[in-house]
């Protein structure tokens, strides 16, 4: 496999190496100490815990229901710290969790937080165990019957439990727009009363500097991606590929393209070189699909290629997938572009932030700075909630924010498809770019 940073270093193009370079109170810690003294059944349950100690070899561990990073077991399954917060929260109700969806989201440190039924399950599904939740008579116990010369720590631990439990201080999109004590479903903010629709229906004007950031965003899409293509370019975009190697190669310009843009954003800039390779190689196909939804005439069903010509733009037909990579991909990219055309209703600026969320994966392999790009996919994410609550009632974008992220599901799906199909392809007759990029075999 290529995976020669320096190789695509070298080789990038528009000169690439010239680019600028909670924790919660639990019943226990995965150590199984305990902070006060416990009643038989902590110290049963201590005993369990001690079982399952952190591995001493420095490998990492990941939180088995978002994939986030891990410091150790919780509730004798491993586990991040909101993933830990969530269950201890969650798992004792007895109002049933549902999802909004089609029961089988994809969950990941972004999504995690849109849906409750699927991530309560993944919770139980990795062994996560409800009955190693500490109940109020043992927590109350446990707080009596504290060690003085533990007590600094317990009052620090109580302390921080209670700012996470104030309202807004958690990720679960559960308690974020209603209270752990509300009889509504943990779901029901993607699905609102009338009268909580009624109650927020106004719009919030979108702040000046979040609104000048957007609009320098949109400028440098529009002057990358929207300018005209060449005669030579739009005949191979317009061409018909007789073969999956053919159709692959007329995303070479799109990649050099998408370079070019990222340039040009500031919090890719700010990070690593490495880096910047990494969230370019690992997201391109997801990329890649995002950018053909963008480009895709819905009523005409066809791809608009813009031309520096007197005809202005030339068309191209799915059916090529069709053709190339077969019907059941064909299926999938047509329904993946007309229901997020319908979602957004084809709005260029929502589209574009919906581009630059994926680009900042933070779970794309080999990152070295993850919490510099996960940061930079919450702020791009804190730009599409703000322009949708200035665009559409309150009400209506607390229901449409959340589906515009569950989307990049999809996207990734139709990404991972992809990825399998190009691992087939005949290097011989693909562009070097492609080979580098895709990281494929020589």
């Amino acid at each position: 496999m290529m995976d020669s940073t320096n190789s695509l270093r070298d080789r990038w193009p528009f000169q690439y190496q010239d680019i600028d370079s909670r924790m919660e109170e639990e019943p226990m810690s995965t150590n199984g100490e305990y902070y006060g003294s416990p009643d038989s059944s902590m110290k049963q349950s201590a005993r369990e815990q001690k079982r399952r100690p952190k591995p001493k070899d420095g490998s990492l561990l990941v939180c088995g229901v978002c994939g986030d990073k891990a410091l150790g077991y919780n509730f004798d399954a491993i586990t991040c710290e909101s993933c830990k917060a969530f269950f201890r929260r969650n798992a004792l109700k007895t109002k049933v969790f549902t999802c909004s969806f089609d029961g089988n989201c994809k969950l990941d440190t972004h999504t995690r937080k849109f849906c409750s039924g699927c991530r309560l399950k993944k919770c139980f599904d990795i062994g996560m165990r409800k009955d190693w939740i500490l109940s109020d008579e043992q927590l109350a116990k446990r707080k009596t019957t504290t060690k003085p010369e533990k007590s600094v720590c317990i009052t620090h631990k109580n302390k921080q439990r209670k700012m996470e439990d104030s309202p807004g201080s958690t990720e679960d999109v559960s308690t974020t727009y209603m209270s752990e004590d509300s009889n509504k479903s943990p779901m029901d903010d993607l699905s609102p009363l009338k009268s909580d629709l009624e109650d927020e229906d106004y719009i919030v004007p979108l702040n000046e500097e979040y609104r000048k950031e957007i609009e320098n965003l949109e400028t440098q899409y529009k002057i990358v991606f929207d300018s005209g293509y060449t005669e030579e370019q739009v005949q191979k975009l317009t061409g018909d590929p007789r073969s999956p190697d053919e159709l692959f190669n007329m995303t070479d310009i799109f990649i050099r393209r998408l370079i070019k843009f990222a340039k040009h954003i500031p919090e890719f800039r700010a990070l690593p070189q490495e880096d910047q390779i990494h969230l370019l190689k690992g997201g391109i196909m997801e990329i890649m699909v995002l950018r053909s939804a963008m480009g895709f005439d819905s009523r005409a069903m066809q791809w608009k290629v813009k031309t520096n010509q007197q005809e202005g733009e030339k068309r191209l037909d799915p059916t090529v997938i069709q053709k190339n990579l077969g019907t059941g991909m064909y299926v999938e990219h047509v329904k993946f572009i007309r229901s997020l055309n319908e979602i957004t209703r084809a709005n260029k600026t929502i589209m574009t932030l919906l581009f630059v969320i994926e680009l900042f994966s933070s779970d794309r392999p080999n990152l070295i700075n993850k919490d510099l790009v996960s940061k930079g996919q919450e702020k791009f994410s804190t730009w599409l909630r703000a322009y949708l609550e200035s665009q559409i009632p309150v009400g209506e974008a607390k229901i449409i924010y959340p589906k515009l992220l569950m989307k990049l599901l999809d996207v990734r799906s139709l990404g991972e498809s992809s990825a399998q199909l190009a691992s087939h392809l005949d290097i011989t007759r693909l562009e070097p770019l492609l080979v580098e990029v895709f990281n494929l075999q020589k």
